[in-house]
C-alpha cells in the first residue's frame, strides 16, 4: 500500500509478554498506518522500539512526517477527531487511546527531532495489571 515507506526496528525486541488481548494488533495497525498515510515526505521513515521499564513495556512508533503541534497533543485522541486533510473517520486514535488504556497502560504523543511525531505506548507486562472491560 505504501511501496516506498521505510520501517526500521531500532534495537533488540523483548521475549516479553504485554496484557492485552488480539485487538493490541489493532493499535499497532492504526497507529504505523497514521505515520505513514499522514507523512508528506518522498520517502515515508518509521522506526519502532521496545523496551522493558519495569514494571511496563513501552513501544515508541517514531516518523519523519509533519508534527502534531503541541497544543494538538492531547486532542487527537478525541472522538471523531480529525485533521483538516484528513479523510478518515476521526475515530482511530480515539479507539487505540481507548484500547490501550482498556489493557492498563498509555499512550502519548510528542515532537521528533528534526520533524515528525513520537508515540509512545506503555502497557503492563502480563500478570501485572488486569484488563479493563
Amino acid at each position: 500500500m505504501f511501496p516506498d515507506a521505510v520501517f526500521v526496528v531500532r534495537g533488540d525486541v523483548p521475549a516479553v509478554e504485554v496484557t492485552a488481548n488480539d485487538m493490541l494488533s489493532s493499535v499497532f495497525r492504526n497507529l504505523l498506518n497514521n505515520a505513514v498515510q499522514h507523512n508528506d515526505k518522498r520517502e515515508p521513515r518509521v522506526t519502532v522500539s521496545v523496551v522493558v521499564d519495569e514494571p511496563d513495556v513501552v513501544v515508541t512508533i517514531a516518523d519523519n512526517g509533519p508534527e502534531i503541534p503541541e497544543s494538538h497533543e492531547e486532542s487527537i485522541f478525541g472522538d471523531h477527531h480529525k485533521g483538516i486533510a484528513s479523510s478518515g473517520t476521526g475515530m482511530g486514535l480515539y479507539l487505540t487511546r481507548t484500547l490501550v488504556t482498556n489493557f492498563g497502560g498509555e499512550i502519548s504523543v510528542s515532537g521528533n527531532d528534526p520533524t515528525g511525531s513520537v508515540f509512545e505506548i506503555r502497557l503492563p507486562k502480563a500478570d501485572s495489571t488486569p484488563i479493563r472491560t
